[in-house]
């Protein structure tokens, strides 16, 4: 029985056979390892700009925190200067 099922296979198929298959897995490898480096470059690209994002964020978010901060130490001096003129007339 089993000899009736390979009666038709040669050596040449059989190796026409795997090479063929040992060719598509070495395609498949090779088209999984582009895909592989393109999302790894993707992701650097995303930290980065992430990075970026964080820092610029933390920057500015001091800045402003510092801006307010000065600028209500201003509206109390000036409320102080107000409070002199109104309180001690010349």
């Amino acid at each position: 029985m089993v000899e009736k099922v390979f009666a038709g296979v040669t050596p040449e198929l059989i190796v026409a056979v795997l090479s063929g298959a040992a060719g598509a897995f070495a395609g498949l490898s090779r088209a999984l390892s582009n895909f592989n480096k393109r999302i790894e470059r993707r992701f650097e690209v995303i930290e980065n700009d992430l990075d970026n994002f964080q820092d610029r964020v933390i920057k500015e978010y001091v800045l402003k925190e510092d801006f307010l901060r000065e600028m209500q130490a201003v509206h109390t001096k000036l409320d102080r200067i107000l409070d002199h003129i109104l309180n001690h007339p010349h």
